[in-house]
């Protein structure tokens, strides 16, 4: 996984040597930041906009209102308390919540300040006011300082403004003072069709009126607001599109009594005829085969027309990935009178993309071992360079190939943080053919070879896993399903036979996952499930594995609540008597069910929660981690609270227990408690966590065991561990 550092990547100007001006307390702690990227100045002859306060606002949030407006204070960090992000103009919610304005990082640039920008900008707080419903909202006064400033935006010799040197240009403050007036409310609100004939027809039914009316966000005694206004228009536009109603119009009308201070809103529909779709036409496409675009797209002339069928087509063409973008764009058909004539020609405008696709970097990944099945937590982290080449369209048809290699050191810090690293290699090749037998299933071939320390014990290994597989998503991609073979070679370098065995392993690989998340990344509502199941005969082993797991997410304010439930069982009916007993016993080094680490319980070090560990044949370290049991389950529950647009905190309380038995333990709680940072970045979020085990709440009924280590953070002992990783737990 790529380094997620970005924070510190800026280049430093040449002429940026001058010392910031900083408390003595704070220079001394980031003396060595500064030097590393210098200071933002201002350019000698402008005004920098140290800040814009806007006094008067009670109802609406400020933060909204500044998003609109062309001039910018100098970035600050900030804490938003309630309301939601304002990084849009004009999205709402545009009232609640409050902002808490910290410090500004030295070296943030400073935005140049334009007298004619910023009387209109002027202009916009009252028409931006107009469009939240305030019609009588005023801009009463706007204080400049320096005074001069207000006259002329450049710095002139005679200046007198306050500056950090005297070859730089000075800074400006704005205070604008604004009267916000009582605001219009909507008093009465009414849906009906285009022409009232047409409800006598039976054209607009109750049922529709009624869902449509569902929709409306605008409610009777609530602020009149345009934005809500037309987002209301548009939903009922979808739904009518979704409803097979391609001709379908909404149109309103909404009259002002500034007297009364009253909005009356009237909402016209006009549904039209059932559609159905008509041409479809591809353009754009060069000499990308248009055949497979037709066949992911999906859509045949007679189909029923509905605006999810051709967003769903937009996503299967651009996710074949030879396209720099992907527009399904449907145009109702008219007659020469101009009339819908029902039908909608649809035409799928492609861009090509790059198709040949080569790099070379590195990065760092820690924390977690990445495996082509799933991502396993691990005490163990590396420094790799990155190479690959990837072609989108191998032989025509927009098949995809890619080749990639991994030189890495890798570190597996057992009693020392940075211990002596060691030297791996990781090559994957990955080719996928679309359309194979059915428009939208896509043939995966993958195979890997990863030489190193295993990521589960320290001894060095080579491993070549291969699988093919038929993969095919469902409703727009939410749900993914894949059936295939996967077969894995396990071959030990180090002379550890006695406790670890080469196997052979192969087994039909089945999963499912359903996506109902708001973002994949960092969701803050929706569920998620997934199923994986392996059957594996004739090698090794014969055996049965199977790992359900299920996330809920639910927004409570700014708070996110997620929770989690995972299980984990290995049903082993076979296995090779050349294999060790604890191979025989839990299966493959690879697929064995492990609990512990980032993504699970936060109290134990990754791989070290559950029975008794492994006897490593090491007399210096007689105990190696955890071996793996036949039955796992976890549970999580987990805060999360964002304090600015990248930063946000979390608490945490993770359960699990990893068995050899034949049934679960669920009275085996292993209760961790504790909370950690986060750190948005465009690879995800950067995290830090710090779990304690909870005493009398590891095992009911019993004593306190000592089930996991104890770890030292900042040189303080700890009854837990403590994790830096990327991503979020779940």
């Amino acid at each position: 996984m790529p380094s997620p550092s970005r924070a510190l990547a800026q280049a430093v100007p040449a002429e940026a040597t001058r010392v910031c001006r900083f408390g003595t307390v704070a220079r001394l702690a980031t003396g060595a930041l500064l030097f590393a990227l210098g200071c933002a100045h201002i350019a000698p002859d402008r005004y920098g906009v140290h800040s814009i306060d806007i006094d008067g606002m009670e109802d609406l949030n400020e933060e909204a209102l500044r998003s609109c407006l062309a001039t910018a204070e100098r970035e600050r960090f900030t804490i938003h308390l309630g309301g939601g992000s304002h990084e849009e103009c004009g999205r709402p919610p545009f009232d609640g919540g409050a902002d808490i304005e910290m410090w500004r990082w030295p070296w943030t640039d400073w935005p140049l300040y334009d007298r004619n920008v910023f009387e209109r900008d002027l202009q916009r707080i009252e028409r931006w006011y107009r469009a939240r419903g305030y019609y009588d909202a005023q801009v009463m006064s706007v204080n400049t300082d320096p005074p001069q400033a207000a006259n002329e935006d450049r710095v002139t010799a005679e200046s007198t403004c306050e500056r950090d040197d005297d070859d730089e240009g000075c800074r400006v403050r704005l205070q604008v003072r604004v009267q916000e007036g009582e605001p219009v409310l909507v008093r009465s609100l009414s849906i009906a069709p285009e022409r009232a004939e047409h409800l006598a027809r039976g054209t607009l039914g109750a049922d529709l009126l009624e869902a449509l009316a569902e929709l409306w966000q605008l409610e009777v005694g609530e602020a009149f607001d345009e934005a809500l206004y037309d987002r209301s228009k548009n939903r009922m536009l979808r739904y009518l599109h979704d409803e097979a109603l391609g001709c379908a119009r909404v149109s309103g009308r909404v009259e002002i009594d500034r007297e009364a201070r009253a909005a009356d809103v009237v909402v016209r529909i006009w549904q039209g005829a059932e559609s159905r779709l008509g041409n479809i036409t591809v353009t754009g496409n060069e000499d990308l085969r248009e055949s497979v675009i037709r066949a992911v797209a999906a859509l045949e002339p007679g189909q029923r027309y509905t605006e999810a069928a051709l967003a769903e087509a937009q996503h299967y063409v651009y996710a074949l990935g030879a396209f720099g973008s992907v527009d399904v764009l449907g145009r109702p058909r008219r007659n020469e009178a101009g009339a819908c004539t029902g039908e909608v020609d649809v035409e799928i405008r492609v861009k090509p993309g790059r198709r040949l696709r080569y790099g070379l970097g590195g990065g760092v990944q820690a924390g977690t071992y990445q495996s082509e099945l799933q991502a396993t937590d691990v005490r163990q982290w590396d420094i790799h360079l990155l190479g690959f080449v990837e072609h989108r369209n191998f032989l025509g048809g927009l098949r995809r190939i890619r080749l990639e290699g991994r030189p890495k050191l890798v570190f597996q810090p057992v009693n020392h943080p940075f211990p002596v690293p060691r030297f791996g290699m990781d090559v994957r090749l990955q080719f996928q053919q679309p359309s194979f037998i059915e428009r939208r299933t896509t043939l995966v071939f993958d195979t890997r070879y990863d030489y190193g320390p295993d990521p589960n014990d320290r001894f060095f290994r080579h491993v070549l896993d291969s699988s093919i597989s038929l993969r095919r998503s469902f409703f727009d991609g939410l749900l993914t399903g894949s059936v295939g073979l996967r077969g894995n070679v396990f071959r030990v370098r180090d002379d550890v036979t006695a406790t670890t065995s080469d196997f052979q392993v192969a087994f039909v690989q089945t999963a499912f996952q359903l996506d109902l998340r708001d973002d994949s990344r960092s969701p803050t509502r929706g569920f998620y499930a997934s199923v994986e199941l392996h059957v594996a005969r004739l090698l090794s082993w014969d055996y049965i594995r199977t790992v359900p797991d299920v996330r809920l997410y639910a927004p409570l304010g700014r708070l996110v609540v997620a929770g989690r439930f995972r299980l984990g069982v290995m049903h082993i009916t076979r296995a090779s008597d050349k294999l060790d007993p604890v191979s025989q016993t839990l299966g493959p080094q690879l697929y064995r069910l492990r609990s512990g680490g980032a993504s699970s319980n936060r109290g134990f070090v990754a791989g070290y929660l559950g029975d008794a560990p492994s006897f490593s044949g090491d007399p210096d370290r007689p105990f190696r981690r955890n071996s793996g049991g036949l039955r796992r389950w976890d549970a999580s529950i987990e805060l999360r609270l964002p304090v600015t647009e990248d930063f946000g905190l979390v608490t945490f309380a993770d359960f699990a227990d990893v068995n050899r038995e034949p049934s679960f333990r669920f009275d085996h709680l292993h209760l961790s408690v504790g909370g950690g940072l986060r750190y948005d970045t465009i690879i995800g979020p950067i995290r830090f966590d710090i779990g304690w085990r909870v005493r009398r709440a590891q095992v009911l009924g019993e004593d306190d065991v000592d089930a996991g280590t104890n770890v030292k953070f900042l040189g303080l002992p700890i009854n837990g561990a403590f994790h830096f990783t990327i991503g979020e737990a779940f």
